[in-house]
């Protein structure tokens, strides 16, 4: 009785491990503080979970309370960017990501709603070796 118990709690926690995005953070943590204080943020979100990885799949940059619409990449799978404006003022801007989508169950679509953990743009510290555009 207790290896049949085992066994479905390895099974269960497999099956919902299974099911968690991967995020894969393509933002520098360290930016140059621009005139215009846009910067540009990207993310690589894959799902596992079947169905997923549709086009009604919505991702933002949340900073704060604020959320920024992100878009796709054309030509990669899975990869997404926004140009986000960020506080002046602010040194250490922590931020995350955050993916609304729908997966197929036995009788409709389900509504799913992620967040990355948490990242930091680090806007203290001078980037070495780097020349920012001039406008």
């Amino acid at each position: 009785m207790n290896v049949c118990r085992l066994v479905l709690a390895l099974g269960a926690i497999v099956l919902l491990a299974g099911c968690a995005p991967n995020y894969t953070n393509l933002t520098p943590r360290n930016a140059v503080r621009t005139t215009t204080d846009v910067y540009r943020f990207e993310v690589q979100w894959d799902s596992s979970r079947r169905g997923a990885n549709n086009p009604d799949v919505k991702g933002y940059v949340a900073i704060g309370p604020n959320l920024y619409p992100m878009r796709r990449v054309t030509g990669t799978p899975d990869r997404w960017e926004a140009d986000v404006p960020v506080p002046r003022g602010e040194a250490l801007v922590p931020y995350r990501y955050k993916f609304d989508y729908t997966y197929p169950t036995l009788t409709q679509r389900r509504s799913q709603s992620d967040y990355s953990p948490p990242y930091f743009l680090d806007m203290s510290k001078p980037v070495t070796g780097f020349n920012p555009p001039t406008q």
